[in-house]
C-alpha cells in the first residue's frame, strides 16, 4: 500500500468516522437515526485499525505486486470519494442548517434506520463471505477464489450495493434533498465506472468462468442492475 492510501487509511478514514458520530450526536435528539451514525462512527473507528493491523500482510502483497492485475492509481476509489462524503455528511448538516425542503416525517427516520441496518448487513455478510479474498484495494490475485457464495450467489457487488443502501439511508432519514442529489448525480456515475474497471479484472483473471458468473447475476439490484 503506497504512503497516500494508507495516510488515507490510517488517518484520515478514522477522522471522518469520528466526524461522522459527532454529527450523529448533535442530532441524535430529534432524529433517531443519530443513534446510528454515533454507533457507526465509533465502531468504524477502531475497526479499521484493527482490521489494518490483522490484515497488514495482505495489504503489503497487493501494494508490493502481489495481486495479478490491479487499478492504476485506485482512481475509481477517488471518484467515489466526493459522492460518498457528500451522501453521509450533508444529510445531517442540511438537517442541523438548512430550512427544510422535504417533510420532515418520523416515518422518514423509521425508514432509513432499516434501510441503514439492511446495507450494513449486506456489506457485513459479503465481507465475510469473502473472507481471505477480501482487500482494499481494487485487485485480482493469482489463487483467490472466485466467490460465489453468501449474497455473491446474487449480486456481483454486495458490498458496494451495501454501502450505497447505508448512504441512501442517510438520505432518507434526514429527508436531505442534498444527498438524494449526491446518489443521482456523483455516486452512480461513479458506481458504474468502478463495477466496469472490476468486471474488466475480473474476467481477466477467471475468463469464461467469470463471463458465465456475470450472465446469472446483477450488479446490486437482482432482477434490475
Amino acid at each position: 500500500m503506497n504512503r497516500m492510501a494508507l495516510f488515507f487509511l490510517l488517518v484520515i478514514s478514522p477522522a471522518l468516522a469520528i466526524g461522522l458520530a459527532l454529527l450523529g450526536l448533535e442530532t441524535l435528539r430529534d432524529n433517531m437515526l443519530g443513534w446510528i451514525l454515533l454507533c457507526f462512527g465509533v465502531a468504524c473507528t477502531g475497526g479499521i485499525l484493527i482490521d489494518y493491523h490483522a490484515r497488514r500482510g495482505r495489504h503489503r502483497s497487493v501494494a508490493a505486486g502481489g495481486g495479478r492485475a490491479k487499478e492504476r492509481g485506485d482512481l475509481s476509489f477517488w471518484l467515489l470519494l466526493p459522492g460518498f462524503l457528500t451522501l453521509f455528511f450533508a444529510p445531517p448538516l442540511e438537517w442541523m442548517y438548512h430550512t427544510p425542503t422535504l417533510p420532515r416525517a418520523m416515518a422518514c427516520q423509521v425508514a432509513g434506520v432499516v434501510l441503514f441496518v439492511a446495507g450494513l448487513t449486506l456489506v457485513v455478510w459479503g465481507r465475510l463471505s469473502l473472507g481471505s479474498a477480501h482487500s482494499t484495494r481494487l485487485a485480482v490475485v493469482d489463487g483467490w477464489p472466485l466467490v460465489d457464495a453468501g449474497p455473491y450467489h446474487v449480486v456481483r457487488h454486495p458490498g458496494l450495493g451495501g454501502l450505497l443502501l447505508m448512504g441512501l439511508s442517510v438520505a432518507i432519514g434526514y429527508s436531505s434533498v442534498i444527498g438524494l442529489a449526491a446518489a443521482a448525480v456523483l455516486v452512480l456515475p461513479a458506481l458504474t465506472y468502478r463495477f466496469r474497471v472490476e468486471e474488466r479484472l475480473l474476467a481477466g483473471l477467471y475468463g469464461e468462468v467469470y463471463a458465465a458468473y456475470a450472465r446469472r447475476t446483477r450488479r446490486i439490484v437482482p432482477g434490475l442492475w
